[in-house]
């Protein structure tokens, strides 16, 4: 990826900088959003707003790849975007893996590797851009992307470099939001509207993402359907913030934000364009086979 527009509003987004970070500012009140930054994974029984959602999404990721492998213990795995490193450490740690981390924000590289620091949990990471990874061929027997891809608008050419640095029958498992495929024009203004509030290009289909792996010499073995358990809870809470802005406390509600050096009218764009685009969205992890 160049030094596009889009990869620095990314990167400023990511690193606290620019008014599109303060959603995040706000997510570090309630989510684990120093580590983890992908979306989560919870049962009907569990509270989504809270950090172990995201870790439990990382578990899942993990009991997927193992179960197509003879044992993890040892195994070098590649987590392609890996944020501030939650994910690379909890695989690390629950899993066993050698990981190391990429990601394109080196904020979020400084962070992972503070945090793999503090948990004292043997992990690598480096600054790197996912359509030209920095790797040998054949230098992993595993890969993850866990909700970071819907961020990159070449992902044809992410799966292409993945494809080289797996050893033959590598396992490649990933996690993202996708637009529902049989939305009409108004539903995809929603999404279309939702990604230019969160600095994402157009997001990209199960059928996209199936032919992208397929010309990419992956074989697909499982598409999984998540959404009730992650994005299909969202929308509760973008109704109750929208309720809140609309019912007389909605100034209480302002001078809060404000109290935590937030923006309220950016905050509001994000969690409306977000409301209006859910009905539309998916959340879905791939297994592939290289």
């Amino acid at each position: 990826m160049d030094q596009s527009p889009l990869r620095e509003r990314i990167t400023d987004q990511f690193s606290y900088r620019g008014e599109r970070a303060d959603i995040w500012r706000a997510f570090d009140l309630l989510l684990d959003t120093d580590a983890f930054l992908n979306l989560g994974y919870s049962e009907w029984y569990q509270p989504h707003v809270c950090g172990s959602s995201q870790r439990h999404l990382v578990t899942e990721v993990g009991s997927r790849i193992a179960t197509h492998l003879p044992a993890t213990g040892g195994v070098r795995l590649l987590d392609v975007g890996c944020g501030r490193g939650g994910p690379a450490i909890h695989l690390a740690d629950r899993f066993g893996f050698r990981v190391t981390g990429l990601d394109l924000v080196p904020y979020n590289i400084e962070r992972a590797i503070e945090n793999a620091r503090r948990k004292r949990v043997e992990t690598e990471f480096v600054v790197g851009d996912a359509t030209q990874l920095p790797f040998r061929t054949d230098s992993f027997t595993a890969c993850t992307a866990i909700d970071a891809l819907v961020y990159l608008p070449n992902r044809n050419s992410v799966f292409a470099t993945v494809a080289d640095i797996l050893e033959p029958e590598g396992v490649f498992v990933l996690s993202d939001l996708l637009m529902q495929s049989d939305v009409s024009a108004t539903e995809r203004a929603f999404v279309d509207s939702f990604a230019g509030a969160w600095d994402m290009p157009s997001l990209g289909t199960v059928e996209q993402y199936k032919a992208a792996l397929d010309d990419t010499r992956f074989t697909l073995n499982a598409v999984e359907d998540i959404t009730g358990h992650s994005v299909g809870q969202f929308r509760k809470w973008t109704t109750l913030y929208l309720q809140l802005l609309r019912s007389p406390i909605r100034s209480i509600v302002k001078r809060q934000l404000r109290a935590y050096d937030l923006d309220p009218s950016v905050i509001t764009e994000q969690v409306r364009n977000a409301h209006y685009a859910l009905p539309f969205l998916q959340h879905v992890i791939f297994i592939a086979k290289r």
